[in-house]
């Protein structure tokens, strides 16, 4: 078990008026939901469709509850980016779970360049290993893709740890694959300049590990699944 949630609500997804904001039908009632995700979800966030809902209320916040997870097929799936560095933390801190050769005292929301990155790892005193977090929804015929909207921020994540790379830091993407899928690609049409950079920054040996990290409905509960492959490039 990666993560466990408590108290979560099922519901039905009504309608999304902003990609913050969502509409869901709970007990005949109709409550506002935060969407702490900026992608699209359309294969996930449509009308009619079961979702889980977590109470989240707090003088600080305009909406009393989280959008958690949505149906998809026989499963759920987590569509809260807030919880993406809970998930790394707990892979990162296992030995069973870890992509690196061991488990290393980390930093998070770390500065390089003009980036912030989501973690340092120092195995000694003079290494350190830089790793980018992403969290991948979107699987189409047991085929992850990311990102399902353009993402700019994203590209320039890629290309700082490139630039890190070749400055002789070891650098590394952790890649949250959240649905069931057994191979990974970046989806070119979606974003072909985030397409382009992903595989430029695997030849300047920036690691990519996609972690297979699935919900759980019995337990609540988001379970380890392992390293799956990535598909090679196309011609660019």
């Amino acid at each position: 078990m990666v993560y466990q949630f408590d108290d979560l609500v099922e519901g039905t997804f009504l309608e999304r008026p902003n990609r913050y904001i969502a509409k869901v039908a709970i007990d005949n009632a109709t409550v506002t939901v935060h969407v702490h995700d900026p992608g699209r979800l359309q294969e996930l966030l449509f009308e009619g469709n079961q979702c889980l809902i977590k109470y989240a209320a707090s003088e600080k916040r305009k909406t009393d509850w989280d959008m958690i997870a949505a149906k998809k097929d026989d499963g759920y799936v987590l569509i809260h980016s807030g919880y993406h560095r809970y998930i790394a933390e707990a892979v990162l801190s296992s030995p069973k779970w870890t992509p690196f050769e061991s488990v290393y005292p980390y930093r998070a929301e770390v500065k390089a360049f003009d980036s912030r990155l989501d973690f340092c790892l120092t195995p000694s005193e003079d290494e350190r290993i830089w790793v980018e977090v992403k969290g991948c929804s979107l699987s189409e015929d047991g085929i992850a893709k990311f990102p399902d909207a353009p993402t700019v921020r994203g590209r320039r994540h890629l290309e700082t740890l490139m630039k890190l790379k070749a400055e002789g830091e070891r650098a590394a993407v952790l890649l949250l694959i959240l649905s069931e899928a057994d191979l990974f690609v970046p989806k070119r049409d979606t974003d072909p300049a985030f397409y382009k950079t992903f595989y430029e920054a695997m030849a300047q040996g920036v690691e990519v590990y996609p972690v297979k990290v699935t919900f759980d409905r019995q337990t609540n509960g988001l379970t380890y699944g392992g390293l799956i492959e990535i598909m090679e490039c196309e011609t660019i």
